[in-house]
């Protein structure tokens, strides 16, 4: 039975087929025009659809649906849809269902379209739109006009349409013409026009014209909803008409030396009823010429001279030194009177004699290398292999197609595998050279372990690299940072292999955690007269050595590795707290390197942190130096306030933990419970509100773990809400990411968790929208007992609306409404009470990562603007410092109200990068967010004064405060009395007089004050007056 139902489907395609042959289109009159209008009574005559076409085949027939469909339907199939002309990208369905204007449309799926089929036959990537007509006899200088439409923006993926031509009744070949266009995350309506030159001209037929997608769509996300419209294919019909003709249509010249003029190259030109000379016309670095010998950039042919085929010879002297800025392209144009021009595109690479250029150009198949280079793979089935997506030498984020690459990646069929598969080049003989210099350029995208240089002058050429006997030495190169995904150029400095036989090798490797996609184009090596410029990596731009008894001392590492140095290096330390070694045993606040000693190496520096000040905050910035290479500056930090006398609070967006759904974070979920319980442990902090909590259970695990491991006894507490999800008995709660506290019990004792502006229909609070559809703010007030005091505190964890390009605009003013909400709660409800408001804010406090808003402030500038709240992140977004793994600024952040702020210890915010590094592929096997780390001293009071205990009102403004700060005070006295200390109570002014002349002191001094956190007093007849300001 199954056997007859399997012949039936093969001859029902086949009917298919022979119902597309039959459909052929007898061209009449030019031009001839398709709307597609009538798609609900059918696909129109000459028009076929397609998948898993490929430049070899023609693919598998498919199924229109005839009935009308919206754009946003994510079903893969054949459509008709409304034409994007005269509509909007919000057109409603109602409206894209009435529109009379329709269009032949496509959306693409994992397996209809794009992806690999396992369907028989398959329907996987190779979507085609087609046209065939039964021939072009008597018709010449064929011309496609059409609309591509991109039409559902709210998708992720990107899909690459070209035209192309075949003949036949089944072509065994299709040939490109013309450019490329795209179909994406965007609405568009894009009036295309491609040329055919003389290709189709007189033809036999069958002639078949498809605008395909050949190649799988790119990006993250869902994949395109496309569409043609307003096909309309012209000719000339004149059968008396001249006539030129070119073939073939193309010449590349490859690789070239500079100022030496190429061999030529010809093309054979036609002419048929010409009743004028054809002139062909070209331009430097391209000449033409009529015999191979005397060359010009002209050449003219007689009509006699065109009675019969004649060769047309070109030659290329290109003056642009190296072949890795791009090659070099040209056009020879032949007119004549009366005849449609022809172009034949020219092309060719200049190179340098001192340079071996490998650019992969010649990469097209997708198992065969070029230029020498090999492949071998070592573990894991995907290999590295040639893509159509080189490097835009005009261009490093250009993400189109462009002259080809090589490509590795370890993702594959919808995860990671595990890989480590090795690029290999061909020998190189450095004998002679003077300074061999190794450049190239690398692309990544997504997370995954780096890519290595390596060198070896034993490899045979073939076989293992890790064969017995062959040694590699890893040349310690620099290379993209993690999910950049821009073409970056590095070199690096061979001399130290001056000899023959010399291979180097790229190696990837891949995880089931974690499988980057990693492109290389342009390798050069270049004979070069000169070193290249000394250059000094570190391993580490912030060192921090967290808390640290005082007289005791701790120790951390700095490596530096240099090459090609042009004098002695030094490495100095401005702070006698953190001192450097180079052997671990002898310290000092500067070393010394020779040039020999220091060049072409890794150098390990010891610090020491040995600080001699109690409950006092150490910061320095090391200056390391040489000749020709900017300074670098990394960053120390300790700090010997005892953990045991002050609150530590993290802020942690945890990503998806927990969940085993595809696409929701780590895929080894108990690596990732391991790795977020060892950075948690290591935190050692009192309070833990962690974002994105997904399986409950185990958190509860992970709880009871960091409690056995630490000593401590820790509590926690998990939000009974989430987005969509009202309650723990909503069937979506088991899935949602949910808010979650982590609490030390003998510090924090919790008096209440509530979530804010929640109610008990979710859909149905003003806050729902606002707040990821009911992922609310979560509130754990608490009672903290540190160094024999105990403090009401209000830990206010929130995850705010996610930012996406296509709905950035909705989704700040979501933001926005959610953060005023909050805000006018925590005002009424909680004045004057110790608040942090922390967690995933999902913007910027400075600004906004949102496009399309006006003013570009910060969604939670309702926060930022008012002097009674603090960011106490906003000095790391300005000092660079980024909060996730893929995005560069701080988005997760922590407010503090006035009366907390004044427990902050200043300078304490840290984003916890240097824990991240320690373990391996920690984007992709933990989360994309780092720990934000806060300190508090719950005892840490200003001096104290003779007023009055009492204090009323006193108001700073600006605040924050940058080059100016005035005060205001409910007394007019000439005798007020003005103190300005730190917040670890040290005066930084005091003066006496009235509110005017204070107010000018207090300017005057705050222009000369460090960043961080102030306490302002002042004093008089009646009371005392306190207040904080930020200085910027």
């Amino acid at each position: 039975m199954m056997k007859r139902f399997l012949l039936l489907s093969w001859a029902s395609l086949l009917a298919v087929a022979s119902l597309e042959a039959r459909a052929q289109v007898a061209l009449t009159s030019s031009p001839y025009v398709e709307t597609f209008d009538g798609l609900a009574s059918g696909l129109p005559a000459g028009f076929g659809i397609y998948t898993n076409a490929g430049p070899n085949q023609v693919g598998t027939p498919a199924t229109l649906t005839t009935a009308p469909t919206t754009w946003g339907n994510s079903s893969g199939a054949f459509k008709n849809l409304a034409s994007a002309t005269g509509l909007k990208s919000t057109t409603s369905s109602a409206d894209q269902a009435a529109s009379p204007n329709r269009a032949l449309g496509l959306r693409q799926t994992g397996s209809f379209g794009d992806g690999t089929s396992t369907a028989t036959p398959p329907t996987g990537v190779g979507p085609a739109f087609v046209f065939q007509v039964a021939n072009t006899l008597g018709k010449t200088d064929f011309e496609l006009n059409f609309r591509l439409q991109s039409l559902d923006s709210t998708i992720g993926r990107t899909a690459t349409w070209q035209v192309e031509y075949g003949f036949g009744a089944t072509p065994a070949a299709f040939t490109a013409v013309g450019t490329t266009a795209t179909t994406g995350p965007f609405f568009a309506n894009s009036a295309l026009k491609v040329g055919f030159g003389g290709a189709l001209d007189n033809k036999a037929g069958p002639v078949w014209i498809r605008i395909v997608a050949p190649t799988p769509t790119t990006g993250p996300g869902s994949r395109p909803s496309s569409a043609i419209d307003d096909f309309a294919l012209s000719w000339n019909a004149n059968p008396n008409a001249p006539v030129l003709a070119v073939a073939p249509a193309t010449l590349d010249f490859g690789q070239q030396t500079v100022n030496v003029p190429s061999a030529p190259r010809t093309f054979t030109l036609t002419g048929t009823r010409l009743t004028a000379a054809a002139t062909v016309r070209t331009a430097a670095p391209f000449a033409v010429s009529k015999d191979g010998t005397t060359f010009d950039t002209t050449a003219v042919y007689t009509v006699a001279e065109l009675a019969q085929p004649r060769l047309v010879y070109v030659r290329f002297t290109p003056t642009t030194l190296g072949q890795a800025s791009g090659a070099v392209s040209g056009v020879a144009n032949v007119r004549s009177p009366g005849a449609t021009s022809r172009d034949v595109a020219l092309s060719g690479s200049g190179n340098d004699l001192t340079q071996t250029v490998f650019n992969f150009n010649a990469c097209t198949s997708s198992t065969a290398l070029a230029d020498g280079w090999a492949q071998f793979s070592v573990t894991g089935a995907q290999t590295w292999a040639c893509t159509s997506f080189g490097r835009n030498p005009t261009d490093p984020t250009d993400s189109a197609p462009n002259p080809s690459a090589v490509q590795m990646n370890g993702f594959a069929n919808g995860g990671n595998v595990a890989n480590e598969d090795w690029f290999i080049s061909p020998a190189l003989n450095l004998t002679s050279t003077s300074f061999p210099l190794l450049s190239y350029w690398t692309r990544t995208a997504f997370n995954g372990p780096g890519l290595r240089l390596l060198v070896s002058t034993t490899y045979s050429g073939t076989g293992n690299p890790n064969a017995s006997g062959v040694t590699w030495t890893d040349l310690s190169a620099n290379f993209p940072a993690q999910n950049s995904n821009v073409w970056q150029n590095n070199s690096l400095d061979l001399s130290g292999y001056k000899r023959s036989g010399v291979y180097v090798a790229f190696v990837y490797t891949s995880t089931t955690n974690g499988a980057a996609r990693w492109s290389l184009d342009d390798v050069v090596l270049t004979n070069s007269a000169t070193p290249s410029a000394p250059t000094v990596r570190l391993s580490i731009q912030n060192l921090a050595f967290g808390y640290q008894p005082v007289n005791t001392p701790a120790y951390r590492n700095i490596v530096l590795t240099t090459t090609n140095l042009t004098g002695p290096l030094t490495v100095t330390s401005p702070d006698v707290a953190f001192q450097l070694s180079k052997d671990s045993l002898v310290f000092s606040s500067s070393l010394t390197y020779s040039q020999a000693e220091a060049s072409n190496r890794q150098l390990p520096i010891r610090v020491r942190f040995l600080p001699t000040r109690a409950a006092a905050d150490y910061a320095a910035t090391l200056s390391v130096a040489t000749a020709n290479v900017p300074t670098l500056t990394p960053n120390l930090r300790g700090n010997t306030y005892d953990a045991a006398k002050t609150l530590e609070v993290v802020n942690w967006n945890v990503e998806w933990f927990g969940s085993t759904t595809a696409g929701q974070g780590p895929t080894d979920v108990d690596l990732q419970q391991t790795n977020v319980t060892a950075m948690l442990r290591a935190l050692a902090a009192d309070v833990y509100a962690l974002q994105e909590v997904v399986d409950t259970v185990r958190l509860r695990n992970l709880t009871a773990t960091l409690s056995a491991q630490s000593g401590l006894p820790y509590g926690y507490k998990i939000a009974d809400f989430g987005s969509y999800s009202d309650n723990t008995a909503d069937p979506d709660y088991a899935s949602t990411q949910k808010l979650t506290f982590i609490y030390r019990k003998d510090v924090v004792r919790p008096v209440k968790f509530e979530g804010l502006l929640r109610c008990t229909e979710a859909q149905n609070c003003p806050a729902f929208n606002a707040w990821a559809s009911g992922r609310f703010p979560f509130l754990m007030a608490a009672d903290v007992t540190l160094d024999g005091k105990t403090q009401r505190v209000n830990f206010v964890s929130i995850h705010a609306k996610a930012n996406f390009a296509a709905s950035s605009a909705n989704d700040y003013a979501r933001r926005k409404l959610g953060a005023e909400q909050l805000k006018a709660l925590l005002d009424t409800s909680y004045p004057n009470a110790s608040t942090l408001i922390l967690g995933d804010f999902n913007d910027v406090l400075e600004g906004t990562i949102a496009t399309g808003v006006t003013p570009a402030v910060s969604s939670y500038n309702t926060f930022v603007a008012d002097p009674n709240y603090v960011g106490l992140t906003l000095p790391l977004a300005r000092a660079g410092a980024q909060s996730t793994v893929g995005f560069g600024t701080v988005i997760d952040n922590v407010l503090a109200t006035k009366p907390m702020a004044s427990y902050y210890i200043n300078g304490s915010a840290a984003i916890r990068t240097d824990l991240a590094a320690g373990i391996a592929s920690y984007a992709s096997t933990t989360t994309d967010h780092y720990p934000v780390f806060t300190r508090f001293s719950l005892s840490q009071t200003p001096t104290a004064t003779t007023a009055a205990t009492t204090t009323g009102p006193l108001h700073l403004y600006p605040n924050p405060a940058s080059s100016s700060l005035r005060f205001e005070v409910p007394e007019t006295g000439r005798n007020l009395r003005l103190s300005v200390y730190t917040t670890t109570g040290r005066l930084v002014l005091e003066a006496t007089g009235s509110a005017e002349q204070l107010n000018q002191q207090l300017s005057q001094r705050v222009a000369g004050l460090s960043g961080g956190l102030y306490v302002v007093r002042v004093t008089g007849a009646k009371q005392a007056y306190v207040s904080r300001f930020q200085k910027l």
